[in-house]
């Protein structure tokens, strides 16, 4: 047998390899991309589960939120304090998901959705008096209060439970 016609084959057979290999790791890159979206997905509806859940129990907090959206002249000022740190957690839930959308992992038509509850949400004047405080306090990126503040708002008929 011919040693250069050994060696061409030889070669002939290692750009096969390799081009096998570069075609299953952009399957395997693109399969690991749809499972990162969908986790993304996942976990931006797990968090708001999170916080129906516990706007549902019936606790403190529940009762709270609902008095600061049906009657919001009614809060103390210690009321206020705990709204605001609650408010200020829901505004950071949605400052996460919208890094994700950013960074393209989490679907556009989900962050539209967010975004059009969270304008809905500033039409109470707590929340409302709440994000234009934190805004100004450095709590949130220019980029995320850009796209929650120039966002049209959605219209609903009620919010968290409460007929407008």
């Amino acid at each position: 047998m011919n040693w250069d016609a050994l060696s061409a084959a030889a070669e002939l057979t290692g750009v096969v390899a390799v081009f096998v290999s570069l075609i299953y790791l952009a399957i395997q890159t693109r399969d690991n991309v749809k499972v990162q979206r969908a986790r993304a997905a996942w976990d931006a509806q797990v968090s708001f589960v999170e916080v129906n859940d516990m706007l549902a129990d019936g606790g403190k907090v529940s009762q709270l939120v609902f008095k600061g959206l049906s009657d919001p002249e009614s809060l103390s000022d210690q009321d206020k304090y705990f709204m605001h740190r609650f408010a200020r957690g829901w505004f950071q839930r949605m400052e996460a998901q919208f890094a994700l959308y950013r960074a393209g992992i989490l679907d556009a038509e989900v962050w539209q959705l967010r975004r059009g509850y969270a304008k809905a949400i500033l039409e109470n004047t707590l929340f409302k008096e709440f994000w234009e405080m934190d805004k100004k306090n450095s709590m949130f990126t220019k980029m995320f209060i850009d796209s929650i503040d120039n966002t049209s708002a959605t219209e609903f008929t009620g919010f968290m439970g409460i007929s407008r």
